[in-house]
Parts: structure tokens; C-alpha cells; sequence
């Protein structure tokens, strides 16, 4: 049914099929084949490239009953329509002269069903031009797997040759009736909607209007990604816009439905206006390429507001389960931005945990600094320096026997012994012990209630006792580990200065002094219990905990501690066990007595009258009944 504009085609005998004349891109490829074989410079030389003539689709009196599955897209170079996608067609029967161009899509898929199945009809596009499939299945009668007939027919530019090839397969081997057959007996591009004006309306629509399209029951990120006209690859870093993109909420009165050609439409139920356009379709558009024209810095300034933002409409829409800011949640969220690998580099929790903080104050009190993204920025490249030298340093190997040296506290009442490093000061005595010789000593008397200062070891040599505490990283080393080796690794742009460990500090002597200032009696250490411990029910978190660099401390809503691991996703939480009630102990006589009172109020003739419940006020209760008897 399609030929060359001009004179009619003869048809071809025995064919159900109207053939066109050999057109431009057979005689394109002829020529190919020729430049391919031998004397292909003659070949060459002799070889004129062919006239382009735009073929021309013929129409059947029946009725249409194709189904678009996808629109496709238009080819265009240079910004028009290669002539190869282009065919001419009628769009009324009645009217045979009035010709209306059409476009061949690439990515168009459509059916039209024969008896109980459905033909499917491909195209994509190809290095000469448009390619095209057919594709038909007919299921088992008696429903099994396997189909009673398939038929996939390989890609070809000639989409003539493949249809009369579906034809006498379909004929031949699928067994459909007389006018199945008959319906299929016409122009390709005509039966399966191409040339319908309702198409070319949409494929002039896509050129204007983005398209959203949906193969599934949700578009995927790839579809979202090709309705803001991005390339996955090249726009991977502006990921996070698409994907917010996809899980925005649709305002009101805006809903979405799936429409023809698998077309995402966006009805306004207000009036009843129907668009491919989402509502928020500009915003995002011009979100991206703000972000494809900033710098790194800017683009993570960009991100790190839309975060915070986000949080906050979060808190207001949901209190009851929104987690707190410094949560595992945000934390890897604020690593995706800052590119920092939580599983591998687990030392950089505490940092983003700061910046966290440090943003939120920001972002309260006006915009982020470009400025201060630029030192979060340092300040992660510092902790990964101080992270590899740490680690090409080690820990050295150092001869316990030989524990001389400076900077080393000694125990003054075995200075004869070998053993004799101090484990502890006790500011009330002013000496240096070891753990044994402090036991003897305050085994009795006064001295039994002094409370010792332990020493912290280095975290570095685990040898020499700390004296000096990062203000950066918290740590404690010794004199000699800190400025020969930990120094090194700080950031150099910020003036940090040690603090000094005081074990002369007595703490006794200050809750004492602090007793006597507020009047209050003073209370037994055993008795005392950590501020942060007795709000929250939990063990506050040790610099250096004994479940690992991997476990990080954080606080859920109510306050209390847990820790979490970002490598198995696993929580736990170490409740402290001086706040876990332990159940007392049955009182024998006060469990006789009531008997006793129980037995007397059963055999009493006086009312029963109940007092008013109070909660610790029973024992009060039970003896003045028995007063009364």
C-alpha cells in the first residue's frame, strides 16, 4: 500500500501485499554492497547518491484498532527530521489528494489484535534509518508454557519485506481465520496507528511539551531521568534531582493517571485540565541545570540547604516518628553529599556528626556560607590524611621491661621492684601507686575513703600515661605522641591547642566543697549517679569504647542512647545496670501481719468501708488497723 510519490505500484501476483518500487534506502544499501566488493574505487567513483523520495502510506476502508503502547521519539539531526523517518499519508479515504507528512517514530511500540492475541510492531532506530520488528505469541489452548505459536522477527530497515514475511508466517503456521487475515492485509504503518493523525499530533506535542513515559505501574528513575532531558551518565553527580523529582507529592487539586501510549497525563481536577506537563515540571528543570552551571562547592551548598529544608518540613508534618537531626539516617544522607564512605571510613561519624550541628545553627540563622562548605571540605581531606598516617605509623613495639623515659609515673613504694610504673595518683595522699600498693595502703582507716585518679595510657603507644587531650579529636596522648606524631595530622588552617590532664583534680573534695556551697548533704560516691545517665537510663558513650571504631553513639526521641553500625545496619543499646530495680526481698513478718489484719477484717461485723488508695502509704495503713484491734 506505500510507494514512491508518483505513479502507482504494480502489485505483485499472489501477494496480499501491494509492493512500492525499489526506494531510496534499497538503493542506498545496493550501493553500500557495492563499495564493499572488489574495485571499490571504480565502484566509488561511479556511485551517485540515489534521489530521497518520500514514500507514501495508503489507507484501508476499516475500522482502526490499534493500541499505542509508546510513543517513541522523533529522530532529528541538526534539528530536523531525517528524510528516511519521513512518509507522506491520507488521513481521510474520501479526500485521495490531500497528502499530510508524517514522521516515523523511534521507540514506538503498538498492537492490534487477531482472533484472541495480539501482533506487536516495533520500531528503533538504526544507522540507515528506521528499523522495525514483529513480534506475535499464541498461548497454549491447553495452558501450558509453551506457546502453540511464536513468531520474533529479527530487525530490519524494510519494513515492507518483514511485514509480508509476518503475513505468510501468520498465514502459514498460526492458524488464523479469513478475516484476521484480512484485517492484517494493509500498509503496516497505517494498520498499527504511524499513520494516524492522532500520533503525529503527539510526536509534534513531545517536540514542545516533555513527556513523561511509563512502561511499568510506576515510571522508573530512568524515565524520570529522560523526562528532564538528562543523560544518567553525564548528569550522575545531579542524581539526587532527579530522584526528588520522582518523590514529590503532587499538589492540590493535581492527580496523575496512566494514559495512552503509556504517557503519564496530570488532570487539575479543578478544571478538568488535562497536560503532560508536571506541576512542578520548571522548578526541577531549572533546579538541574543551576546545578549542571555551579561549582562543586556551590553545588554542595545547594544540596546541604534542600537537606536541612526537607528536615524541617518533615518536623512539622510528622513529630510523632521524625528522627532527631543527628541520627544514622541524616548522618548517611550528609555523607552521600560530602562523598564520604561510611563503611570504609567509619573515623569520619564523628566529624559529620559536628557538621550536622554546625549546619543546623547555619541554616537557622541565615544561608549557609559558601565559605564554610569550602572548610567542611578541608577539614574531611584532613581526617582521611590523618586516617592514612595513622595508619602507616602504627603502633610501635615497645619492650615493656624497659619502661624508662620521660613523661613515665612511677609507684614511690616499690622503687626497689621491677615492676614499679604507678596505675594511679590519689590527690589526698599527693602520691603516684601502683594498683597493689594503693589496696594495702587504703585497705583501712581514713584512706579507705579516698578516691583515686587512674592514668589513661596513650592511645598511641598504649604505654606512656596521657597527660595531654586533643581539643579536635578528643583523644589523649602522651607529651611525646602528641607533638612528635598526632600534631602532624591536625588541620594546619585551624589554631588547635591541647588541654592538660589534672590528676592532682580530687573529685571527692570538690562535691564536698560544692556540698557545703549549696547547703546540701553530701552523698556516697556509690550513690551518685552520672547526670547523663540518670535522664537518659543509658551508659554514656567512652571515647574509646570496647565495641569498636564501627559502633557510633546517637540518641533517639526519647533521649536515650544507642549505638549503630553502619556496616551490618544493626543498633543496640547498653543499659546501665545500677538504674535496672532489682526486685527486694519478701518481708516474712510484714507478709504474717497482713495475714493476720486480712483474717481480722473478715471476721469484723463493722462496714467495709475501702480508704483512698495512696501509692506508699500501705505499711502506714496496716498499722494503724492493728493499733485499732
Amino acid at each position: 500500500f506505500r510507494g514512491p510519490s508518483g505513479p502507482s505500484a504494480v502489485p505483485r501476483p499472489g501477494s496480499r501485499l501491494w509492493l512500492p518500487r525499489q526506494g531510496a534506502m534499497k538503493a542506498l544499501t545496493k550501493i553500500r554492497k557495492g563499495i564493499a566488493g572488489d574495485g571499490v574505487e571504480e565502484e566509488t567513483a561511479r556511485a551517485v547518491e540515489p534521489e530521497m523520495k518520500i514514500s507514501i502510506v495508503r489507507v484501508k476502508a476499516q475500522p482502526r484498532k490499534h493500541k499505542v503502547i509508546s510513543y517513541g521519539y522523533r529522530k532529528l539531526v541538526d534539528g530536523e527530521v531525517p528524510e528516511m523517518y519521513r512518509f507522506q499519508y491520507l488521513p481521510d479515504p474520501d479526500l485521495p489528494e490531500d497528502l499530510h507528512p508524517g514522521v516515523i517514530p523511534a521507540g514506538f511500540s503498538a498492537c492490534v489484535p487477531v482472533d484472541q492475541d495480539m501482533v506487536y510492531f516495533h520500531t528503533r532506530e538504526g544507522d540507515t534509518g528506521p528499523e522495525y520488528q514483529v513480534v506475535y505469541t499464541q498461548p497454549d489452548p491447553a495452558g501450558g508454557d509453551i506457546p502453540a505459536h511464536s513468531m520474533v522477527l529479527e530487525w530490519t530497515n524494510d519494513v515492507d519485506a518483514i511485514w509480508v514475511e509476518a503475513l505468510q508466517q501468520l498465514e502459514d503456521n498460526a492458524g488464523l481465520s479469513e478475516e484476521a487475515l484480512n484485517f492484517l492485509d494493509a500498509d503496516p504503518l497505517w494498520l498499527f496507528g504511524i499513520a494516524d493523525p492522532a500520533t503525529q499530533r503527539a510526536l509534534e506535542k513531545t517536540a514542545v511539551v516533555p513527556m513523561l513515559r511509563c512502561m511499568g505501574h510506576r515510571p522508573c528513575i530512568e524515565e524520570w531521568f529522560s523526562y528532564l532531558n538528562a543523560d544518567e551518565q553525564g548528569d550522575a553527580p545531579f542524581r539526587w534531582v532527579v530522584e526528588s523529582f520522582a518523590e514529590v507529592e503532587l499538589p492540590e487539586p493535581w492527580t496523575s493517571f496512566k494514559g495512552v501510549g503509556s504517557v503519564v497525563c496530570y488532570l487539575n481536577n479543578e478544571t478538568n485540565e488535562t497536560t503532560w506537563k508536571h506541576p512542578f515540571y520548571d522548578y526541577f528543570a531549572q533546579l538541574l541545570n543551576h546545578c549542571r552551571r555551579s561549582t562543586n562547592e556551590e553545588h554542595i551548598k545547594l544540596r546541604i540547604n534542600r537537606f536541612l529544608w526537607s528536615y524541617e518540613a518533615e518536623s512539622q508534618t510528622d513529630v510523632q516518628s521524625q528522627m532527631p537531626l543527628v541520627s544514622p539516617k541524616y548522618v548517611k544522607i550528609l555523607a552521600e553529599i560530602l562523598e564520604c564512605e561510611l563503611v570504609t571510613e567509619p573515623f569520619m561519624v564523628r566529624t559529620l556528626k559536628t557538621f550536622l550541628k554546625a549546619f543546623s545553627q547555619m541554616y537557622h540563622d541565615g544561608e549557609l556560607d559558601t565559605q564554610e562548605v569550602i572548610y567542611c571540605l578541608d577539614i574531611v581531606k584532613n581526617e582521611r590524611a590523618k586516617a592514612s598516617v595513622a595508619k602507616q605509623l602504627g603502633i610501635d613495639d615497645v619492650d615493656i621491661d624497659d619502661l624508662g623515659g620521660q613523661g613515665q609515673m612511677y609507684c614511690v613504694e616499690c622503687l626497689h621492684t621491677e615492676a614499679n610504673v604507678a596505675h594511679l595518683y590519689c590527690p589526698e595522699c599527693g602520691d603516684s601507686l601502683c594498683l597493689n600498693c594503693f589496696e594495702k595502703l587504703h585497705a583501712k582507716g581514713h584512706r579507705a575513703t579516698h578516691e583515686p585518679n587512674h592514668f589513661i595510657l596513650c592511645v598511641m603507644c598504649k604505654v606512656m600515661p596521657a597527660k595531654l587531650q586533643c581539643t579536635y579529636t578528643r583523644g589523649k596522648y602522651c607529651s611525646d605522641c602528641y607533638h612528635r606524631k598526632h600534631a602532624k595530622t591536625l588541620p594546619k588552617f585551624l589554631d588547635l591547642k591541647p588541654l592538660k590532664i589534672d590528676y592532682k583534680r580530687s573529685a571527692k573534695l570538690e562535691r564536698e566543697e560544692k556540698a557545703r556551697k549549696e547547703g546540701k548533704q553530701l552523698e556516697s560516691p556509690l550513690t551518685i549517679i552520672d547526670p547523663e545517665a540518670k535522664e537518659t537510663f543509658s551508659k554514656p558513650a567512652p571515647l574509646e569504647t570496647t565495641l569498636g571504631e564501627k559502633w557510633h553513639a546517637f540518641y533517639d526521641l526519647r533521649g536515650v542512647k544507642y549505638y549503630y553500625n553502619f556496616e551490618t545496619q544493626e543498633s543496640m543499646r547498653r543499659p546501665q545496670d545500677d538504674l535496672v530495680i532489682q526486685e527486694e526481698p519478701e518481708d516474712t513478718a510484714f507478709a504474717a501481719q497482713r495475714k493476720e489484719i486480712l483474717m481480722k477484717m473478715a471476721l469484723s461485723k463493722e462496714p467495709r468501708l475501702m480508704p483512698q488508695w495512696e501509692e506508699g502509704k500501705e505499711r502506714e495503713r496496716s498499722k494503724g488497723i492493728l493499733d485499732d484491734f
